[in-house]
């Protein structure tokens, strides 16, 4: 008689799911052994796994909210350009510290695809910046391309590997430097400007959610204060959008009045 641990496809799949966890009650043979009626050890594993997954598939759309913002008013303004390069160091050491420590992609893949995300946020700042009177300078693109691509390089090719906890504790610092400075920014123009609500609340719960599955799928201490940390200037982030909602609606209406002027 088949059963399940002898189709390839579903060995794979509780491989996946059950394979690196660390707990001995936890394994691919003892879990899909109890399909469908999972031991809380197994299921607490298969909801980590999917709750992964969702975020992953989540932050696809993280930033969309913002692009359509800029692209609509045509401008960054509310826009912190430091945030933008803080956090694409904070999403690249993030990728990088899951990849060398050859943790579960589910535990870290939306930093990569945040990374990306970013990436096109940067640039579409750099383009809009040239219709305003202080455009960035093409010295500050190169030093901030070089600099990245160089900083990559460096660590997956020469980063030993018992200084690898860098990666992320290092984020601590860029994180509260990158969020501050837009919590600091919305402070100072009293708006939010493109800021968008759904990414800033994407981000709460997703760093929620993050620190369910790292205590589940890894118990990296190193990683779960960096959630706790992200989750906490989320939070302010989410507080200061509905302090400012009502001169982040002015300024919008602004905004698109003299983007029709310039049409016209």
């Amino acid at each position: 008689m088949v059963t399940l641990q002898d189709l390839p496809f579903v060995s794979a799949i509780a491989k996946w799911i059950w394979g690196g966890a660390q707990n001995e009650k936890v394994s691919p043979d003892i879990c899909i052994s109890q399909f469908p009626f999972f031991h809380i050890e197994c299921f607490k594993q298969l909801l980590s796994k999917c709750l992964g997954l969702a975020i992953i598939g989540g932050s696809m759309l993280n930033k969309l909210p913002i692009m359509i913002n800029m692209w609509g008013s045509q401008s960054a303004s509310g826009i912190s350009r430091n945030s933008l390069y803080g956090e694409a160091v904070v999403y690249a050491n993030g990728s990088l510290y899951g990849y060398l420590l050859q943790y579960p992609f589910s535990s870290y893949g939306e930093n990569v695809s945040l990374l990306c995300q970013n990436i096109v946020l940067i640039g579409m700042a750099w383009g809009f910046s040239k219709k305003t009177p202080t455009p960035i300078s093409i010295q500050e693109q190169l030093l901030v391309v070089t600099g990245f691509v160089v900083y990559i390089l460096a660590v997956l090719s020469y980063m030993p590997e018992n200084y690898r906890y860098m990666l992320m504790s290092s984020t601590w610092p860029v994180m509260l430097y990158a969020r501050g400075t837009q919590v600091w920014e919305t402070f100072r123009v009293q708006h939010t400007g493109n800021l968008s609500i759904v990414t800033t609340s994407m981000n709460l719960v997703g760093s929620l959610i993050r620190i369910l599955t790292t205590i589940q799928e890894t118990g990296d201490l190193v990683v779960l204060g960096g959630y706790l940390l992200s989750g906490g200037l989320s939070f302010i982030m989410f507080v200061q959008y509905w302090m400012y909602l009502e001169n982040s609606k002015k300024i919008a209406n602004e905004m698109k009045q003299e983007a029709k002027k310039k049409e016209a």
